[in-house]
């Protein structure tokens, strides 16, 4: 099983979704795709010990915002994670 997970949404972002997904993929020993800024996520996976995980970054260098407009952001940010 393979989930991508946007490590930019949602509170405490990114530390908190990172942590979650290297406990998930230690717990589970699923695959969890991280998707987001690679240097952000490379600077949290460092923090935890993740050898051996099954843990792909998959870049996407745009950030679709809390007040940004969901439908233009789509649009106007297409490298985001949505």
């Amino acid at each position: 099983m393979n989930i991508a997970l946007d490590v930019m949404g949602g509170d405490h972002a990114p530390q908190e979704i990172i942590a979650g997904a290297v406990e998930a993929a230690r717990l589970y020993n699923i695959t969890i795709s991280l998707v987001g800024p690679p240097d952000v996520i490379g600077g949290e996976l460092a923090k935890h010990d993740a050898d051996g995980l099954d843990l792909p970054i998959v870049a996407a260098s745009q950030v679709i915002e809390m007040e940004d407009s969901p439908t233009r952001a789509v649009r106007s940010k297409p490298d985001s994670s949505m």
